[in-house]
């Protein structure tokens, strides 16, 4: 029986984005009536979570001062910084005044800077995920790998360091928390729920659909990982999509199809209409086309070269936009689709080892993979080449041709 299309004509793809951008503009009233309760006041106490705090130095006067960046308790995420010598409060939460007199809308729906006071320390704050986050940082005594895995399991922040090391090695999409590890997550909660529901299922409920239930009994669980890590914006994209996917699959509709993957990012965007000024969550999006890109032209591969072919091919063809944002290169990188591979065993196996409290076993292998000597070379984008880039990359869905520039344009980078 052949799928069906997620819509049979242009006007219902109208219809749907008429009403995504209803709904857009509905979340940017809500959005802008939270900004007025924050502006309200030119001096506006709120509680917030720390998702990052780390040191920097004047320039001028080598003074150390704290940088923090928090989360406040309606959404709002921002800077501040401080001239204490306070302890770390990364993952913990506070409360701090701040003034809000600067702060513009446009500033409010993305990341701003603000200045702040009296920040004090939420001593009752005891929250499940500082339980999970002491368990894991108490199996290292590396700095290093306890930073390694509070990112790949909590998506916590990283150290300048680490993000210097991991970059320098090309694997920067495997410590932030993404669609890969949803599915990795996926498929390890089905192959443990799979067999005690079937020998139930045998005896008790024989007529119920095993697939359907042990889905919705993992999405469940799913989103209460997304809720906790606070909906970051690259999980919450590829719950949203494994959602739809889920969806749309019992109702025998296609879902590897471009057109889920823009049913996808309206939606995103008009509940959270901040992600608008997220490059992870474009990042994102971009690893994902490229995916289908290659599925909708190369699925007839064996299964064994789709694997090996598409790490590669998304590696290649991400490179003109990583390198837009982000300038950092090195040969070492060209192992990344090889690491991307193990990563699929290593990320199950690091998760085993931590539930059994052995997360260290491995600390001195992962510790002489990063602590190399990379020679580091800067290679940016240019915005041009990255408009006729993007351009050639949406045509390629059309024109299986135009593919054989866009892959020499992925490289031709370096050259220009």
């Amino acid at each position: 029986m052949e799928k069906l299309a997620l819509f049979q004509n242009n006007k219902e793809k109208v219809l749907f984005v008429l009403f995504m951008l209803a709904l857009f503009i509905v979340h940017v009233y809500f959005r802008y009536s939270a900004y007025e309760k924050f502006h309200q006041y030119k001096f506006y106490h709120t509680k917030a979570t720390v998702l990052n705090h780390y040191q920097k130095t004047k320039k001028n006067s080598n003074k150390i001062y704290q940088v923090l960046k928090l989360r406040s308790k309606n959404g709002a995420v921002f800077y501040t910084t401080n001239y204490e010598d306070i302890i770390d409060l990364n993952g913990r939460d506070i409360w701090l005044g701040v003034i809000t007199d600067k702060i513009s809308f446009w500033d409010y729906l993305h990341t701003f800077y603000v200045p702040s006071y009296d920040i004090r320390i939420d001593e009752k704050a005891n929250s499940f995920k500082n339980t999970l986050e002491n368990f894991i940082s108490s199996q290292h005594d590396n700095n290093l790998t306890k930073e390694l895995f509070l990112a790949l399991f909590l998506a916590k922040p990283i150290s300048k360091k680490l993000r210097s090391d991991v970059s320098g090695l090309g694997i920067s999409h495997l410590i932030a928390i993404s669609g890969f590890h949803l599915g990795v997550l996926f498929g390890i909660f089905y192959f443990l729920f799979r067999y005690p529901y079937a020998f139930l299922q045998d005896r008790y409920f024989p007529y119920r659909n095993m697939r359907f239930d042990l889905t919705i009994a993992i999405l469940i669980i799913l989103f209460a990982y997304l809720y906790m890590l606070d909906f970051i914006p690259s999980l919450l994209r590829s719950f949203v999509m494994l959602f739809y996917g889920f969806f749309l699959f019992h109702r025998h509709f296609k879902i590897i199809s471009f057109e889920v993957l823009f049913v996808t990012i309206l939606t995103i965007l008009a509940i959270f209409p901040s992600f608008v000024f997220s490059i992870g969550f474009w990042f994102s999006v971009a690893g994902v086309f490229y995916i289908y890109l290659f599925l909708e032209y190369f699925s007839h591969l064996k299964n064994w070269q789709i694997v090996i072919l598409l790490n590669i091919w998304v590696f290649l063809l991400m490179i003109p936009i990583v390198h837009y944002f982000f300038d950092v290169f090195s040969f070492h990188q060209l192992y990344s689709p090889l690491l991307s591979i193990g990563f699929g065993i290593f990320y199950p196996l690091e998760m085993f080892l931590h539930l059994i409290g052995q997360g260290a076993l491995l600390d001195d292998w992962i510790v002489k993979l990063l602590d190399q000597d990379i020679m580091i070379y800067h290679i940016q984008t240019p915005f041009w080449y990255m408009v006729l880039y993007i351009g050639l990359s949406i045509g390629s869905i059309y024109q299986k041709r135009l593919l054989w520039i866009l892959l020499p344009m992925s490289v031709a980078i370096f050259f220009i």
